[in-house]
Protein backbone atom coordinates (compact mmCIF):
# COMPACT_ATOMS: atom_id res chain seq x y z
CA UNK A 1 0.00 0.00 0.00
CA UNK A 2 1.25 3.49 -0.84
CA UNK A 3 1.97 5.75 2.13
CA UNK A 4 -0.42 8.39 0.78
CA UNK A 5 -3.28 5.86 0.83
CA UNK A 6 -2.32 4.71 4.31
CA UNK A 7 -2.31 8.23 5.74
CA UNK A 8 -5.58 9.06 3.94
CA UNK A 9 -7.21 6.05 5.61
CA UNK A 10 -5.77 7.07 8.98
CA UNK A 11 -7.04 10.64 8.44
CA UNK A 12 -10.57 9.41 7.63
CA UNK A 13 -10.59 7.20 10.70
CA UNK A 14 -9.23 10.00 12.90
CA UNK A 15 -11.92 12.46 11.82
CA UNK A 16 -14.62 9.88 12.38
CA UNK A 17 -13.31 9.14 15.86
CA UNK A 18 -13.39 12.83 16.77
CA UNK A 19 -17.01 13.06 15.58
CA UNK A 20 -18.29 10.18 17.74
CA UNK A 21 -17.87 11.79 21.20
CA UNK A 22 -19.27 15.04 19.82
CA UNK A 23 -22.46 13.22 18.83
CA UNK A 24 -22.62 11.49 22.20
CA UNK A 25 -22.05 14.80 23.98
CA UNK A 26 -25.13 16.12 22.19
CA UNK A 27 -27.03 13.01 23.33
CA UNK A 28 -25.98 13.75 26.92
CA UNK A 29 -27.21 17.34 26.54
CA UNK A 30 -30.55 16.13 25.14
CA UNK A 31 -31.02 13.76 28.08
CA UNK A 32 -30.34 16.68 30.44
CA UNK A 33 -32.94 18.97 28.84
CA UNK A 34 -35.65 16.45 27.92
CA UNK A 35 -37.19 13.14 28.94
CA UNK A 36 -35.87 11.35 25.87
CA UNK A 37 -34.73 7.80 26.57
CA UNK A 38 -31.38 6.49 25.27
CA UNK A 39 -33.23 4.10 22.95
CA UNK A 40 -35.24 6.96 21.45
CA UNK A 41 -32.10 9.06 20.89
CA UNK A 42 -30.26 6.10 19.39
CA UNK A 43 -33.18 5.22 17.15
CA UNK A 44 -33.47 8.84 15.96
CA UNK A 45 -29.79 8.83 14.94
CA UNK A 46 -30.20 5.79 12.77
CA UNK A 47 -33.59 6.87 11.39
CA UNK A 48 -32.26 10.28 10.30
CA UNK A 49 -29.12 8.64 8.94
CA UNK A 50 -31.20 6.18 6.92
CA UNK A 51 -33.38 8.99 5.56
CA UNK A 52 -30.25 10.84 4.37
CA UNK A 53 -28.22 7.91 3.05
CA UNK A 54 -30.79 5.42 1.74
CA UNK A 55 -32.10 7.65 -1.11
CA UNK A 56 -28.50 8.34 -2.14
CA UNK A 57 -27.67 4.62 -2.25
CA UNK A 58 -30.86 3.82 -4.18
CA UNK A 59 -30.45 6.73 -6.64
CA UNK A 60 -26.89 5.65 -7.49
CA UNK A 61 -28.01 1.99 -7.70
CA UNK A 62 -25.31 0.95 -5.26
CA UNK A 63 -27.61 -0.83 -2.82
CA UNK A 64 -28.36 -4.42 -3.89
CA UNK A 65 -32.03 -5.37 -3.95
CA UNK A 66 -33.27 -7.99 -1.54
CA UNK A 67 -34.46 -10.09 -4.46
CA UNK A 68 -31.30 -10.17 -6.55
CA UNK A 69 -28.37 -9.64 -4.17
CA UNK A 70 -26.38 -12.49 -2.70
CA UNK A 71 -27.15 -13.45 0.86
CA UNK A 72 -23.64 -12.62 2.03
CA UNK A 73 -24.13 -8.85 1.77
CA UNK A 74 -27.31 -8.79 3.82
CA UNK A 75 -26.08 -11.27 6.43
CA UNK A 76 -22.94 -9.20 7.01
CA UNK A 77 -24.88 -5.93 7.15
CA UNK A 78 -27.40 -7.42 9.60
CA UNK A 79 -24.53 -8.36 11.92
CA UNK A 80 -23.03 -4.88 11.60
CA UNK A 81 -26.39 -3.14 12.02
CA UNK A 82 -27.29 -5.05 15.20
CA UNK A 83 -23.84 -4.53 16.70
CA UNK A 84 -23.81 -0.77 16.07
CA UNK A 85 -27.40 -0.46 17.35
CA UNK A 86 -26.33 -2.11 20.62
CA UNK A 87 -23.12 -0.05 20.77
CA UNK A 88 -24.84 3.31 20.34
CA UNK A 89 -27.77 2.53 22.66
CA UNK A 90 -25.45 1.48 25.48
CA UNK A 91 -22.99 4.37 25.06
CA UNK A 92 -25.85 6.89 25.02
CA UNK A 93 -27.18 5.26 28.20
CA UNK A 94 -23.70 5.51 29.73
CA UNK A 95 -23.11 9.20 28.96
CA UNK A 96 -26.46 10.02 30.52
CA UNK A 97 -25.32 8.45 33.80
CA UNK A 98 -21.60 9.27 34.08
CA UNK A 99 -18.99 11.87 32.99
CA UNK A 100 -18.31 11.51 29.28
CA UNK A 101 -14.50 11.16 29.63
CA UNK A 102 -14.92 8.32 32.16
CA UNK A 103 -17.42 6.64 29.85
CA UNK A 104 -15.08 6.72 26.87
CA UNK A 105 -12.17 5.52 28.99
CA UNK A 106 -14.18 2.41 29.88
CA UNK A 107 -15.45 2.16 26.30
CA UNK A 108 -11.85 1.74 25.19
CA UNK A 109 -11.84 -1.90 25.98
CA UNK A 110 -13.15 -2.00 22.38
CA UNK A 111 -9.91 -1.63 20.37
CA UNK A 112 -8.29 -4.47 22.30
CA UNK A 113 -11.35 -6.62 21.69
CA UNK A 114 -11.11 -5.83 17.97
CA UNK A 115 -7.46 -6.93 17.74
CA UNK A 116 -8.23 -10.20 19.54
CA UNK A 117 -11.34 -11.00 17.49
CA UNK A 118 -9.70 -10.05 14.19
CA UNK A 119 -6.77 -12.35 14.98
CA UNK A 120 -8.87 -15.37 15.94
CA UNK A 121 -11.92 -14.94 13.71
CA UNK A 122 -10.49 -13.31 10.57
CA UNK A 123 -6.96 -14.70 10.90
CA UNK A 124 -5.52 -11.17 10.69
CA UNK A 125 -1.87 -11.29 11.81
CA UNK A 126 -1.20 -9.37 15.03
CA UNK A 127 2.31 -8.30 16.01
CA UNK A 128 3.85 -8.49 19.45
CA UNK A 129 3.32 -4.73 19.74
CA UNK A 130 -0.39 -5.22 19.03
CA UNK A 131 -0.67 -7.65 21.95
CA UNK A 132 1.34 -5.29 24.15
CA UNK A 133 -1.07 -2.50 23.23
CA UNK A 134 -4.04 -4.69 24.18
CA UNK A 135 -2.57 -5.34 27.66
CA UNK A 136 -1.39 -1.77 28.31
CA UNK A 137 -4.62 -0.31 26.98
CA UNK A 138 -6.57 -2.58 29.33
CA UNK A 139 -4.50 -1.30 32.27
CA UNK A 140 -5.46 2.23 31.20
CA UNK A 141 -9.12 1.22 31.12
CA UNK A 142 -8.83 -0.18 34.66
CA UNK A 143 -7.32 3.13 35.83
CA UNK A 144 -10.33 4.96 34.40
CA UNK A 145 -12.93 2.48 35.63
CA UNK A 146 -11.30 2.15 39.10
CA UNK A 147 -13.15 -1.09 39.92
CA UNK A 148 -14.18 -0.68 43.54
CA UNK A 149 -17.52 -1.10 45.23
CA UNK A 150 -18.60 2.38 44.11
CA UNK A 151 -18.39 2.25 40.31
CA UNK A 152 -20.21 5.05 38.48
CA UNK A 153 -23.53 3.71 37.12
CA UNK A 154 -22.67 4.43 33.49
CA UNK A 155 -19.41 2.43 33.50
CA UNK A 156 -20.90 -1.09 33.08
CA UNK A 157 -22.90 0.22 30.11
CA UNK A 158 -19.72 1.74 28.67
CA UNK A 159 -17.79 -1.53 29.04
CA UNK A 160 -20.57 -3.47 27.33
CA UNK A 161 -20.72 -0.86 24.58
CA UNK A 162 -16.95 -1.12 24.09
CA UNK A 163 -17.18 -4.90 23.67
CA UNK A 164 -19.90 -4.49 21.04
CA UNK A 165 -17.89 -1.78 19.29
CA UNK A 166 -14.80 -4.00 19.11
CA UNK A 167 -16.94 -6.68 17.50
CA UNK A 168 -18.43 -4.07 15.16
CA UNK A 169 -14.97 -2.99 13.97
CA UNK A 170 -14.13 -6.58 13.15
CA UNK A 171 -17.49 -7.12 11.43
CA UNK A 172 -16.87 -3.99 9.35
CA UNK A 173 -13.52 -5.39 8.24
CA UNK A 174 -15.20 -8.75 7.54
CA UNK A 175 -17.87 -7.04 5.43
CA UNK A 176 -15.55 -4.56 3.71
CA UNK A 177 -15.60 -6.28 0.31
CA UNK A 178 -19.29 -7.11 0.28
CA UNK A 179 -20.47 -3.85 -1.30
CA UNK A 180 -19.74 -0.14 -1.85
CA UNK A 181 -19.28 1.89 1.36
CA UNK A 182 -22.48 3.89 0.79
CA UNK A 183 -24.46 0.67 0.30
CA UNK A 184 -23.09 -0.77 3.53
CA UNK A 185 -23.87 2.42 5.44
CA UNK A 186 -27.43 2.56 4.09
CA UNK A 187 -28.03 -1.08 4.98
CA UNK A 188 -26.46 -0.63 8.43
CA UNK A 189 -28.62 2.39 9.24
CA UNK A 190 -31.79 0.75 7.94
CA UNK A 191 -31.25 -2.46 9.92
CA UNK A 192 -30.40 -0.55 13.11
CA UNK A 193 -33.48 1.67 12.62
CA UNK A 194 -35.75 -1.36 12.27
CA UNK A 195 -34.16 -3.11 15.26
CA UNK A 196 -34.58 -0.11 17.58
CA UNK A 197 -37.97 1.05 16.28
CA UNK A 198 -40.13 -0.87 18.82
CA UNK A 199 -38.22 0.83 21.67
CA UNK A 200 -37.48 4.22 20.13
CA UNK A 201 -40.65 5.21 18.30
CA UNK A 202 -42.98 5.23 21.36
CA UNK A 203 -40.60 7.64 23.11
CA UNK A 204 -40.76 9.99 20.15
CA UNK A 205 -44.56 10.00 20.14
CA UNK A 206 -44.81 10.51 23.90
CA UNK A 207 -42.24 13.35 24.12
CA UNK A 208 -42.63 15.11 20.78
CA UNK A 209 -39.77 16.89 19.03
CA UNK A 210 -37.38 18.63 21.43
CA UNK A 211 -34.46 20.66 20.01
CA UNK A 212 -34.58 19.07 16.52
CA UNK A 213 -31.41 20.87 15.44
CA UNK A 214 -29.39 19.05 18.07
CA UNK A 215 -31.03 15.72 17.20
CA UNK A 216 -30.09 16.22 13.54
CA UNK A 217 -26.53 17.27 14.46
CA UNK A 218 -26.06 14.14 16.56
CA UNK A 219 -27.30 11.96 13.70
CA UNK A 220 -25.09 13.76 11.16
CA UNK A 221 -21.96 13.34 13.28
CA UNK A 222 -22.71 9.68 13.95
CA UNK A 223 -23.44 8.95 10.28
CA UNK A 224 -20.33 10.74 9.08
CA UNK A 225 -18.19 8.83 11.59
CA UNK A 226 -19.58 5.52 10.37
CA UNK A 227 -18.99 6.34 6.70
CA UNK A 228 -15.44 7.49 7.38
CA UNK A 229 -14.65 4.34 9.36
CA UNK A 230 -16.04 2.12 6.59
CA UNK A 231 -13.86 3.89 4.02
CA UNK A 232 -10.80 3.55 6.24
CA UNK A 233 -11.34 -0.09 7.21
CA UNK A 234 -11.94 -0.99 3.57
CA UNK A 235 -8.40 0.16 2.80
CA UNK A 236 -6.40 -0.78 5.89
CA UNK A 237 -6.44 -3.62 8.43
CA UNK A 238 -7.88 -3.52 11.94
CA UNK A 239 -4.50 -3.73 13.65
CA UNK A 240 -3.25 -0.61 11.85
CA UNK A 241 -6.34 1.50 12.52
CA UNK A 242 -7.15 0.26 16.03
CA UNK A 243 -4.81 2.84 17.64
CA UNK A 244 -6.55 5.70 15.79
CA UNK A 245 -9.75 4.83 17.60
CA UNK A 246 -8.07 6.08 20.79
CA UNK A 247 -8.58 9.65 19.53
CA UNK A 248 -12.10 9.32 20.89
CA UNK A 249 -10.59 9.60 24.38
CA UNK A 250 -9.08 13.01 23.58
CA UNK A 251 -12.28 14.21 21.93
CA UNK A 252 -14.45 12.92 24.80
CA UNK A 253 -12.26 14.63 27.40
CA UNK A 254 -12.47 17.94 25.54
CA UNK A 255 -16.24 17.62 25.07
CA UNK A 256 -16.67 16.88 28.78
CA UNK A 257 -14.47 19.81 29.76
CA UNK A 258 -15.86 22.41 27.34
CA UNK A 259 -19.54 21.43 27.27
CA UNK A 260 -20.08 20.09 30.78
CA UNK A 261 -17.19 21.47 32.85
CA UNK A 262 -16.09 17.98 33.87
CA UNK A 263 -12.44 17.62 34.94
CA UNK A 264 -11.20 14.00 35.31
CA UNK A 265 -9.56 13.07 38.63
CA UNK A 266 -5.83 12.33 38.67
CA UNK A 267 -6.05 8.55 38.30
CA UNK A 268 -8.61 8.86 35.51
CA UNK A 269 -6.45 11.43 33.73
CA UNK A 270 -3.42 9.13 33.98
CA UNK A 271 -5.48 6.26 32.61
CA UNK A 272 -6.67 8.38 29.69
CA UNK A 273 -3.07 9.43 28.96
CA UNK A 274 -1.96 5.79 29.06
CA UNK A 275 -4.70 4.79 26.63
CA UNK A 276 -3.71 7.55 24.19
CA UNK A 277 0.02 6.76 24.60
CA UNK A 278 -0.73 3.12 23.79
CA UNK A 279 -2.39 4.15 20.55
CA UNK A 280 0.51 6.40 19.58
CA UNK A 281 3.03 3.65 20.38
CA UNK A 282 1.15 1.15 18.25
CA UNK A 283 0.84 3.58 15.34
CA UNK A 284 4.58 4.35 15.44
CA UNK A 285 5.45 0.65 15.55
CA UNK A 286 3.38 -0.01 12.41
CA UNK A 287 4.91 3.00 10.67
CA UNK A 288 8.45 1.81 11.45
CA UNK A 289 7.60 -1.69 10.28
CA UNK A 290 6.38 -0.29 6.95
CA UNK A 291 9.58 1.73 6.59
CA UNK A 292 11.80 -1.30 7.36
CA UNK A 293 10.36 -4.33 5.59
CA UNK A 294 12.12 -7.63 6.16
CA UNK A 295 14.60 -8.60 3.46
CA UNK A 296 14.12 -11.91 1.73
Amino acid sequence: MQKSSLWLAIGCMALGMVFIPMGDGIAKHLQNVSHYTPTMLSWSRFAIGALLVLPWALATKQLPSLATSNRSFWIKQCVRGLLIAATVTMIVTAVGLSPIADVFGAFFIGPGISVILAHYLLRVPAKVTDWMAVVIGFVGVLMVVQPTGDISPGIPWALASGCCYGAFLVATRWASGSGPPIAQLAAQFSIATIALMPLGLPGFFSQGLVQPGWIFASAFLSGSANLLSILALSAVGNAVLAPVVYLQVVSATLVGLIAFGTIPNQLTALGLLLIVATGIFQAISHHLADDNPKRT
